[in-house]
């Protein structure tokens, strides 16, 4: 019995996507698990898996077109089906198609015998299979549509080729074309420590900046240099724009490239994390291991309380309460914590930039992002680590996770267990990476 290729759901929010290159042809015999299609959402783009063997057949002929949730992409016959269906495809076509053509044919106006008999027996359109859309991400995409340039005159800078904003922004600036106000290029950065070896790039949570980061490095005195990145919207990345957790992925990724980093020890706390899983998991990388923090896209629920409550804050007053809610222990956050929370806030453009971020990516409270089956996906050492009594990011979200995944379950501890305990966190930061 042949086996329906649907386009799936690979985003929380997601009601359409594009099929943006195949990687088969009509009547290709394919493995079940073998990647068939990449899926492009605005959010994210990744590889669809072939749900059973066999030879795939009327594969949708359309590329880069919205296509709703569950429609149906391709059939797999089982390899005895195909043969058998090969035999009279033709004769069944125009059995088939005879009584609708028939009832046209009455209704309109007499037309030439070349054009009633393409009625009477239509042919099927080639679905187009072998002719590839060039790979690019999600963002390049958007930018290359608006500038109205062809992917195909595009040399991507990105893995394997594939194009990233970047090259549409040199592209269109080079014959001189608008593209939109999302910003391209690189973000602010700062390489916390000197060293030798596979450098540590560490990302940040949803309202911090690289220096959150500064009194863990103090404590890990790793050998390594260690990079520190302000996200998109965030610190000294505030005017950077985004529209989809993909371009906050993207636009780390072009950072690295910009500091000539290839190889490198990813960690991320919160927001952070979710960057770090969905860098390491991208075409060609290069990751060497992962330390995950309380991260981001495990799951769809997040404090939306917690965010609202750090935008409005314009006082110490107003704002000390929400900290409070990072930790288990409301008295471990001193004054100095939120002084300085609060000045980060006030900088030029950081509260417009934060508020654009809570827009795209935590609508109505919700994490409009999913980074679990990256995470099951990935071959390399992986670390993650969660308080019982996290108030942003429910602990819950990391059950479930695949068993090559180290989970460290911090009893009594917040959304900040690096902060809370700090000595015990970093000890598993050095094992992962000694580790690799």
């Amino acid at each position: 019995m042949p086996t329906e290729v649907i386009l799936p759901r690979v985003d929380m929010d997601m009601a359409e996507g594009r099929i943006s290159r195949w990687y088969v042809a009509n009547g290709e015999s394919v493995a079940k698990g073998q990647p068939i299609f990449e899926i492009e959402t605005d959010k994210a783009a990744m590889e669809v898996e072939a749900p059973a063997s066999g030879v795939i057949r009327d594969l949708a002929a359309t590329l880069d077109s919205p296509l709703p949730v569950g429609s149906t992409v391709a059939w797999i016959d089982a390899e005895g089906e195909a043969k058998a269906t090969a035999k009279t495809p033709a004769k069944t076509s125009a059995t088939e198609a005879r009584p609708a053509a028939t009832a046209n044919a009455a209704a309109a106006p007499a037309r030439p015998a070349a054009a009633a008999s393409q009625i009477e027996v239509p042919l099927p359109r080639p679905a187009q299979a072998g002719k590839a859309s060039p790979r690019a991400t999600p963002l390049a995409r958007r930018l290359a549509r608006e500038a109205g340039i062809d992917l195909d005159q595009v040399t991507g800078s990105g893995p394997l080729g594939r194009v990233q904003a970047a090259d549409i922004a040199t592209t269109a600036a080079a014959a001189g074309l608008a593209t939109s106000a999302i910003a391209a290029g690189a973000l602010h950065r700062q390489w916390l420590r000197k060293g030798e070896g596979t450098p540590l790039v560490l990302l940040h949570g949803f309202g911090g900046d690289l220096n959150a980061w500064r009194l863990f490095v103090a404590t890990l005195q790793p050998k390594c240099p260690v990079l520190g990145i302000d996200l998109p919207g965030h610190g000294g990345s505030a005017t950077h724009r985004i529209g989809g957790f993909d371009d906050m992925v993207e636009a780390v990724a072009e950072t690295l490239r910009a500091e000539g980093l290839d190889a490198t020890h990813l960690a991320g706390h919160s927001l952070g994390g979710a960057v770090a899983t969905a860098l390491a998991g991208r075409d060609g990388s290069a990751t060497r291991s992962l330390f995950l923090v309380a991260p981001g896209g495990l799951g769809p629920d997040i404090n939306g309380a917690f965010i609202a409550g750090l935008l409005r804050a314009r006082s110490l007053a107003s704002l000390a309460p929400w900290l409070r809610l990072l930790t288990a222990d409301q008295a471990a956050l001193g004054a100095s914590f939120t002084a300085a929370t609060l000045r980060q806030l006030e900088a030029q453009g950081v509260r417009e930039g934060l508020e654009h971020v809570s827009q795209c990516l935590f609508p109505d409270s919700t994490q409009a992002f999913d980074v679990r089956p990256t995470l099951s996906r990935l071959t390399i050492p992986v670390k993650l680590v969660f308080g019982s009594e996290d108030r942003i990011i429910s602990a819950r979200h990391a059950q479930g996770l695949p068993g090559q995944v180290a989970l460290h379950l911090f009893a009594g501890l917040g959304h900040m267990p690096h902060f809370e305990e700090r000595e015990a966190v970093v000890r598993l930061a050095r094992e992962l990476m000694r580790s690799a």
